[in-house]
């Protein structure tokens, strides 16, 4: 995971440098002055800088709802799964309980008690 979010970071910086370098280069090669062209510069730049605010908060956001819906869908799951086995548990206690109670009537009757195994 950690490795996700180095290469993330690693890839917004590069995209981050890339543009600003190639704003930075588009703008400085123009035929303007250069306080026309040094304003132009920082508002492209500044452009730029909320773009990819804008992105990385969308990323964000969708990553985060998509952890949410993992931890609810794991939670679903889980309490799925514990109501089972409790069935399961209790469904076992009643056929353990109808056995012993055969069992039971059969030794007051004083009959021999043949108990063979069953799958479950």
């Amino acid at each position: 995971m950690s490795e996700n979010k180095n290469s993330l970071r690693n890839f917004l910086i590069g995209a981050v440098a890339g543009a600003a370098a190639g704003v930075a280069i588009g703008l400085l090669l123009a035929p303007e002055k250069g306080e026309a062209t040094r304003e132009k510069l920082a508002n492209k730049l500044d452009d730029l800088e909320e773009d990819m605010l804008d992105k990385v908060n969308d990323f964000i956001d969708v990553v985060s709802e998509k952890g949410s819906q993992f931890a609810y869908d794991m939670q679903e799951k889980a309490a799925e799964a514990s109501e089972k086995s409790a069935d399961f548990v209790n469904d076992m206690k009643e056929k353990a309980a109808d056995v012993s109670e055969k069992v039971s009537q059969k030794m007051n009757n004083g009959k021999t008690v043949d108990v063979e195994a069953k799958e479950v």
